[in-house]
């Protein structure tokens, strides 16, 4: 549990830090062609939630925000890095992530995007941040997590 702590602070501080690199290196709405058709960096605001969607709902930010993390922190309650690894980093990629967009919209009324990655399907034309891919990969983690590894600890608690 303490292990999961310490990973959560980590990327918290590394989205954070992220943040302020890109926004210090680059202008408001300034974006940089790094490898075309493949990455831009720059600093982008972002009104709305993960990669832009629901622009305009802070109140309704505010509220899933504080619920999520009240439903993050119970299943990352039951944690166990040694036996639940998978589960374990989902949630903890779910809290830090939530974290460092509550961060910004805390301080800012806003979150920082600074990445562009085009060629990926679903998110190429839009902007994003550290905290936005940790909370698609917890989901994605959680996913694998749920229909593939709990069946397999569950047949392992059985035969014990």
């Amino acid at each position: 549990m303490i292990l999961g702590y310490i990973l959560i602070t980590i990327l918290v501080i590394l989205d954070y830090g992220l943040k302020k690199i890109f926004s210090t290196i680059y202008l408001l709405d300034q974006t940089e062609l790094i490898i075309k058709g493949v990455l831009r960096l720059g600093h982008i605001r972002n009104f709305g939630a993960s990669f832009g969607m629901l622009e305009g709902f802070h109140l309704l930010f505010f509220f899933i925000t504080i619920i999520a993390l009240v439903i993050f922190g119970y299943f990352f309650s039951k944690s166990d890095f040694k036996n639940k690894k998978v589960y374990s980093i989902a949630f903890t990629f779910l809290i830090a992530g939530t974290f460092g967009n509550a961060i910004d919209r805390l301080f800012y009324g806003y979150v920082i995007d600074y990445i562009q990655v085009p060629f990926l399907p679903i998110v190429g034309n839009t902007f994003f941040n550290l905290a936005d891919a940790l909370l698609n990969v917890g989901v994605v983690l959680l996913i694998i997590d749920i229909l593939f590894l709990e069946s397999k600890r569950n047949e392992k608690n059985e035969t014990n």
